[in-house]
């Protein structure tokens, strides 16, 4: 079986430790007695898709309080086709231009990001935008300022993967049973019953205010 990866590439992901992190899967989910899933925290989503791929999970339901990234996932889950179209364009583009001069692309893209903010729960255009970015700039990290825009600078990739068509689509395919929902962990509480398996990864507090690598949200800076 082809292996689905994550879209993102993100701070704090797990997919270099999931062989670690299944050691620690309840058997219930092996012999089919736990067939709901829960995540508080989805991020990057690497133990989200390896759950769905290992076992057979009725209901899941993953929460993130990065609304863009909830858009991500309903994106690719709903309209994959449409934003491949738009990342195949951008990705196109991109790479046409050569790199000394590839920054004007990306702060243009990055302008236009934080020119809006996002109104609903299906923006495929902003989608777009997001994976772009994560791709293309320094580290995949996702960074706001102190309004809410994403500050983080272009990278130095020559040939980055913009658009991965074939694990979008085979995402896509994993997702339909899982229900996104923008909010914080208190949201998820309603789905929790006894035979729920909950992965419970909050983000790291920094020890102080100058010593966290990235603010997550508007929302995490004040908290």
């Amino acid at each position: 079986m082809e292996v689905i990866k994550p879209f993102v590439k993100w701070a704090g992901g797990k997919g270099s430790l999931i062989s670690q992190l299944t050691n620690f899967y309840p058997f219930e989910l092996e012999n089919g007695t736990i067939k709901k899933y829960v995540e508080p925290f989805v991020g990057g989503g690497a133990v989200l898709i390896d759950i769905l791929q290992k076992y057979d999970v009725e209901e899941a339901y993953a929460f993130d309080i990065n609304k863009d990234l909830i858009n991500c996932y309903n994106v690719i889950k709903q309209d994959v086709e449409t934003l491949i179209e738009k990342l195949n364009e951008k990705e196109k583009e991109f790479l046409n231009i050569e790199l000394e001069n590839r920054q004007e692309y990306f702060y243009k893209i990055r302008s236009e990001y934080n020119s809006y903010k996002i109104e609903d729960n299906l923006d495929v255009k902003r989608a777009s935008e997001f994976i772009f970015l994560n791709r293309t700039c320094f580290n995949g990290l996702y960074r706001v300022n102190k309004n809410g825009e994403f500050n983080v600078p272009c990278g130095k990739y020559k040939n980055p993967t913009i658009c991965d068509a074939k694990n979008l689509r085979n995402l896509s395919k994993l997702l339909q049973n899982v229900v996104f929902e923008y909010g914080d962990y208190k949201k998820c509480v309603k789905y929790i019953d006894t035979n729920t398996f909950v992965y419970f990864d909050p983000p790291y507090r920094p020890l102080s205010i100058t010593s966290g690598f990235t603010s997550y949200t508007k929302l995490f800076q004040m908290v």
